[in-house]
């Protein structure tokens, strides 16, 4: 065995003791240091992909948009409707990507949905009974045909949900927050399958402009010789309740979904969508497949765009913590170093006089700062192994451990209710513990280089004298 090895290794191991106390705290230190910043950045890195995983859920891979032309003015609603595009050229023009395993039309309502009185409590115009509940809702109208998106939003009512996911008919699925609403100032509950709602869409308020127009212009003439009857007030449609969806992973609170066709017929378009949607073998791969579809050329004026860019101030934000705990975190790996560190100079004050010994029988300065460097590596080395084993080991037992504090100190460490996730997820990927490892040993491997180097260079004679 080489002489700094030899040395270095018996130094780990002090006379009538197992393993010197020093040389424990700095290995506990630098385990520390390692084992934290393995768990750190492996459960960012996996709320980052779990975050990614239920966006998916809810969110198309890509979203087409057809050329807009001026806005429906909404003074003057009985304007001629913008002539549809052919979006159906478009859809089947998408569908030749190799990516793309379905091409959805989506047409979205902005209206009113209000919950009819139950029969016999219908408040007369002169009493103070609560007016019936009503919301503004954003109805998003889907093909009933196209089992993609019907295994998306179904998979969704699965995991917290009620009833099922059928738009057939003249159905409605409402969010948790927008049923809510309409069970406000109710001593009855919506029944699903039984609860009937009136929608009031830009159709309808299309149709009561126009009814208030014939109204005004009927002649004043009294009651007895009026020429015709007045006419009918429009009636608005009505839909049945069949299910409820949770909202935590949609982006809209006050959501409905409903058929294409009662979509367009309520926002009188006719056979006109609002958007395509695209869902994807590879959603990551969104970015590849907009750029094809650019160049295989889709009509003028058509948009793409993608779920992460619909996102993308989320993920930025993610991606700076991941930078913060990185440089934080780092810092335990110095002040690691820094504890190694004072262990060389510990130790080169208690060996001063066998160091000065060595010199002066002959051994070199290389050997010397070999002696500490090998130590400070033996140091490194076990500090890094032991830390990548208890961060391991932690990560692996997090969800017990995030159980145990819950139910023993009442302290939720990762909050469903903030986070949207009822476990701490965790994605300890191989090039970050290389990263987070190496940078370790390194570091901590050349702090032993400093006192090494000057212990070196020390005097023999100076170095052997009892005085200091």
């Amino acid at each position: 065995m080489k002489f700094s090895w030899f040395i270095g290794l018996r130094y780990l191991k002090p006379r009538g003791r197992y393993i010197s106390l020093i040389t424990l705290i700095s290995i506990a230190g630098v385990a520390l240091g390692v084992g934290v910043l393995l768990v750190v950045i492996a459960v960012i890195s996996g709320f980052e992909i779990k975050i990614k995983e239920e966006l998916l859920k809810a969110e198309p891979a890509l979203v087409l948009a057809p050329p807009r032309d001026e806005p429906l003015d909404l003074a003057d609603p009985i304007a001629p409707p913008v002539a549809p595009v052919d979006w159906k050229a478009v859809a089947d023009l998408v569908r030749q990507h190799p990516q793309v395993r379905s091409v959805s039309p989506i047409v979205t309502v902005t209206s009113v949905v209000e919950r009819p009185p139950a029969a016999g409590q219908e408040p007369s115009p002169d009493s103070d009974a609560p007016a019936p509940p009503e919301a503004q809702a954003y109805l998003i109208g889907i093909d009933p045909t196209d089992q993609v998106q019907l295994q998306r939003f179904s998979r969704l009512i699965a995991e917290k949900g009620q009833g099922t996911f059928t738009l057939t008919g003249q159905s409605i699925i409402l969010t948790k927050g927008l049923e809510t609403q309409l069970s406000r100032n109710s001593s009855e509950k919506l029944v699903i399958g039984g609860a009937t709602l009136s929608i009031f869409g830009p159709s309808f308020l299309t149709e009561y402009r126009r009814y208030q127009q014939q109204l005004d212009a009927q002649p004043k003439a009294p009651a007895a010789n009026a020429a015709s009857p007045a006419p009918e007030p429009p009636a608005p449609p009505t839909l049945t309740y069949q299910g409820v969806i949770d909202d935590e992973k949609l982006n809209q609170q006050s959501a409905g979904f409903i058929s294409l066709a009662n979509a367009q017929q309520l926002n009188g378009t006719g056979s006109g969508i609002d958007v395509l949607t695209v869902e994807l073998a590879d959603p990551f791969q969104a970015g590849q497949v907009k750029a094809d579809l650019l160049q295989s050329g889709l009509p003028p004026g058509w948009s793409i765009g993608t779920w992460t860019e619909r996102n993308q101030t989320f993920f930025d934000t993610i991606a700076s913590q991941r930078s913060l705990m990185y440089l934080i975190l780092g810092i335990i790996s110095v002040v690691a170093a820094f504890c190694i560190m004072n262990t060389m100079i510990t130790m080169a004050v208690q060996k001063r006089k066998e160091i000065g010994m060595m010199r002066a029988l002959g051994a070199k300065t290389s050997q010397i700062v070999g002696l500490f460097v090998t130590k400070g590596l033996i140091v490194a080395g076990l500090g890094v192994t032991c830390g990548y084993l208890l961060g391991t080991l932690f990560l692996y037992y997090r969800n017990h451990i995030k159980e145990f504090i819950s139910q023993q100190f009442h302290w939720e460490i990762f909050d469903p209710k903030i986070y949207g996730l009822t476990e701490i997820p965790a994605n300890a990927r191989l090039l970050d513990n290389l990263i987070i490892c190496g940078i370790a040993f390194i570091l901590c491997t050349l702090a032993a280089v400093p006192p090494a180097w000057l212990v070196g260079r020390m005097d023999p004679a100076r170095a052997m004298r009892t005085d200091r």
